[in-house]
């Protein structure tokens, strides 16, 4: 059967919109983090090599399928025009965000223990989702919309504190503070701190009161300040007991060796490295010595084969993007934007410190993957979606700039 006229006008009408969608995609952003991605295979390839679980080709094979699924996930969201200010987005947003916080809830109370944690829900045999990967970008759509109209409301109108519409009210903060303590229970730290960090970033850059806000970070300051005195307490009667070991295998990583040997053998990974590293394949610490190679510790493999020159150049490649996002941020007035912009960055920016604060005995081991290196199905899908976001965002921006007659 022939396509009809109206048919054809229609396929190319889609086909005009796409090609001039991809016109608005910002290309170094895009270029680099492929590049990142593939890098990551093929460490995710060399730190496999001696993996109990699987061969190297089967985790490289993996790798580069979830590769796949991130520009799935990217592209499907970039070419959609999302109308980020429709009364229906907005309630997605919130909706979506509360729906979160309960997916949270069920994966603490009926998900099985994985590492220590209630973090993940197995889907079949193959997959499994680890849903405060996905609860982060969330929490940033909802502190962007959120915060973005509370911070107006609240400049405009002049309102008190106490005001049944101030961004200072419990209840605004419900949904943020109930997903931060279904993550705190899992027990997921990393996640935790994560959510936290993305939190105070985003009501910083808000534009609200600074009384307030310092209100809000003694607050924070004063519960992180006694959490390393509330946690044995809470061990001695069986809750956080493997999180209070990590703790103390962080302050003193060769007084238990069965603790301390991640932590102790990535010491000796990024010595061996050196500042040029052994040579590709020839790391010693992941043949049977450093655990998760090519998950939480593969920086660690990255500095022993490569050195800590190729740590600093993967560290750039991430920078110039936490810079491209920053500047498109800038670019624009909508607050809702700009505050989604920093929120990636920020959330890039963390994930990647907690991992490599960990990874060195900066800070304590939490079991936060790297970004696109580390291998991970359900990490690489959050972050398709997480990318997705940014470059439709700074699509719009572009096209505004454009209008304006602005470069970009």
């Amino acid at each position: 059967m022939q396509t009809t006229k109206p048919q054809q006008t229609v396929i190319k009408d889609i086909i005009t919109k796409t090609k001039n969608k991809f016109s608005y995609l910002d290309r170094p952003m895009f270029i680099v983090l492929l590049v990142i991605m593939i890098f990551g295979a093929g460490m995710v390839f060399t730190a496999s090599t001696n993996m109990a679980s699987g061969s190297a080709i089967s985790f490289f094979q993996k790798q580069l399928s979830w590769v796949v699924v991130w520009l799935i996930f990217m592209v499907s969201i970039f070419i959609i025009n999302i109308r980020w200010h429709s009364i229906r987005m907005r309630r997605f947003i919130m909706w979506g965000t509360r729906l979160g916080v309960g997916v949270l809830i069920l994966t603490r109370l009926f998900g099985p223990v994985i590492s220590g944690a209630h973090g993940w829900i197995p889907i079949g045999s193959i997959v499994s989702i680890q849903p405060v990967e996905y609860f982060k970008i969330a929490l940033i759509l909802w502190f962007s919309y959120r915060f973005s109209e509370l911070t107006k409301r609240y400049q405009r109108i002049k309102l008190s504190p106490r005001s049944p519409q101030s961004p200072f009210r419990i209840k605004t903060w419900l949904t943020p503070i109930i997903g931060f303590v279904a993550t705190l229970l899992m027990p997921d730290f990393g996640g935790a701190i994560i959510l936290f960090l993305l939190s105070a970033v985003m009501v910083t850059m808000s534009g609200l009161p600074m009384v307030g806000i310092f209100g809000l970070l003694l607050i924070s300051v004063i519960g992180i300040t006694f959490l390393p005195l509330i946690l044995p307490v809470f061990a001695h009667v069986g809750l956080f007991a493997y999180q209070v070991n990590r703790l103390r295998s962080y302050v003193n990583p060769w007084a238990d060796l069965n603790t301390g040997h991640q932590l102790i053998n990535s010491y000796y990974a990024i010595s061996n490295g050196g500042f040029w590293g052994r040579g590709l394949g020839n790391s010693i610490q992941k043949t049977g010595y450093l655990p998760e190679p090519n998950t939480d510790f593969i920086m660690a493999v990255v500095g022993e084969e490569l050195g800590a020159f190729m740590i600093l150049v993967v560290l750039a490649a991430f920078g110039f993007i936490i810079w491209r996002l920053i500047k498109f941020a800038l670019l624009t007035e909508n607050a809702q934007f700009r505050l989604t912009l920093y929120g990636i960055a920020a959330y890039i920016a963390i994930q990647i410190l907690i991992n490599l604060g960990g990874v060195t005995g900066v800070l304590p081991i939490t079991g936060v993957t790297f970004p696109l290196i580390s291998y991970g199905g359900s990490s690489m899908m959050s972050w398709g979606i997480t990318f997705g976001i940014a470059f439709n965002i700074i699509s719009i921006i572009k096209r505004q700039e454009k209008m304006t007659g602005g470069a970009h």
